[in-house]
């Protein structure tokens, strides 16, 4: 396969098209197909409608070295992919005896006859095929080969379609893995002027820019340049970066404090009024936090935040539950319930209502509780109530991960 070919995804299904369930295959596909040096050029959903898939599927099979569909290769009346494969590229259908068998079991389960005929058309395949038999499931997948290419079909179900990808694709030549610099505190198009400072006179190297609320990503694909000017670059561009870029392996923020937290042999926990929960979510999002994450109270309540984190009512009563004396008090409650070295905490006004002139949406207050004592910090967050909640989330979490660098 040449360097760089091109590549195309195609989800199948009315409910992805529709809005009914969220396309996550075509995400993850993408990926492995750039890790095994396949430029993905285009990637499109497309409803259950056989004469609309084998016009795309005709077209892109002309234009790409690889074309992976998923979806569509069930037992139901709309599992249409392998008759507009068959349409596109003009070879028959072949029912395979080594599918019927394995499906012989399934048919023995149904009573009607057209029931059992439904079952049996996973196993016709495209005329030329090889066939990828499922480990779970029972639709088999496809490669089929194309005057420029192959052709692969691969199910819906992720459980299913994974494998089977990993099948197909480890025979094939492995790329370098992009760099994937990973920033917060900096906004995309500062990022984006900081990486192509350093790659201005760096031929063989892509760049891309991903955005998410308070999160940066900076990623290099090799184009030619080679593994150790893709590794140089990424370290030049880390340092034009700063303090700002917390990961450079692609590692979320919460990964990261983990992992910092280990090396430390450090204690963490959290109080979470305004983020609800998401700090210990992101916390406990990877696997084996525990062994460092002691915790977290979700405060909402005045309450709760004195009768579980000991903030004096006369502390919410005097100053309110958004400042900068309940955060303190937040992050040391919380520190003592836990025995934690580290911990953070969060109050604020997240929106839409609730805002005074004072204190307006957006303003969030952050307690960090560190062996060196405790202290807070003032901050206000643009957009809606969940960008709002996302972006103290990523904060808090910075602040655990400057603290922890310090210790």
């Amino acid at each position: 396969m040449p360097a760089r070919a091109h590549a195309a995804i195609i989800t199948v299904g009315t409910e992805l098209v529709t809005g009914q369930r969220l396309d996550t295959n075509g995400a993850e596909i993408a990926a492995a197909l750039l890790a095994s040096n396949l430029d993905v050029i285009e990637m499109l959903s497309v409803a259950d409608d056989v004469d609309r898939l084998a016009t795309h599927l005709a077209r892109l099979t002309a234009e790409c070295a690889v074309v992976v569909v998923t979806g569509g290769l069930g037992p139901t009346h709309d599992d249409i992919t392998r008759e507009a494969a068959s349409r596109a590229l003009k070879r028959p259908l072949v029912r395979d005896d080594e599918i019927v068998r394995s499906l012989s079991g399934i048919v023995a389960r149904h009573k009607e006859p057209d029931a059992a005929e439904h079952i049996l058309t996973q196993a016709d395949v495209i005329d030329g095929a090889t066939v990828i038999m499922p480990t779970t499931g029972t639709a088999p997948g496809q490669v089929v080969p194309t005057p420029g290419g192959v052709l692969v079909l691969l199910p819906g179900p992720p459980s299913e379609m994974r494998p089977m990808l990993t099948s197909f694709l480890g025979t094939a030549h492995r790329a370098r893995p992009p760099v994937r610099l990973r920033s917060t505190g900096i906004t995309e198009s500062d990022a984006q002027i900081a990486a192509q400072r350093v790659l201005s006179d760096a031929p063989g190297v892509g760049l891309t820019v991903l955005a998410a609320p308070a999160d940066v990503e900076v990623v290099l694909f090799d184009e030619g340049a080679g593994p150790f000017e893709l590794e140089r670059l990424g370290a030049l561009i880390r340092a034009e970066l700063g303090d700002v870029c917390y990961s450079a392996d692609g590692s979320s923020l919460g990964e990261t404090v983990l992992a910092l937290a280990r090396e430390r042999h450090a204690r963490l926990a959290c109080a979470e009024s305004c983020t609800g929960g998401k700090i210990a979510a992101a916390l406990t999002d990877v696997p084996g936090a525990s062994d460092v994450f002691e915790g977290g109270v979700v405060s909402y309540s005045n309450e709760l935040k004195s009768g579980v984190l000991d903030v004096p009512a006369g502390l919410l009563a005097q100053f309110g539950a958004v400042s900068e004396q309940a955060a303190l008090a937040m992050a040391s409650g919380v520190a003592a319930l836990t025995h934690a070295e580290f911990a953070v905490a969060t109050t604020g006004i997240a929106g839409p209502g609730g805002g005074t002139a004072d204190k307006p949406v957006g303003l969030v207050w952050f307690g960090l509780q560190t062996p060196s004592g405790t202290s807070a910090v003032r901050r206000e967050f643009f957009g809606d109530r969940a960008g709002v909640r996302t972006r103290a989330t990523m904060f808090a979490l910075d602040l655990l991960r400057r603290a922890l660098l310090e210790f």
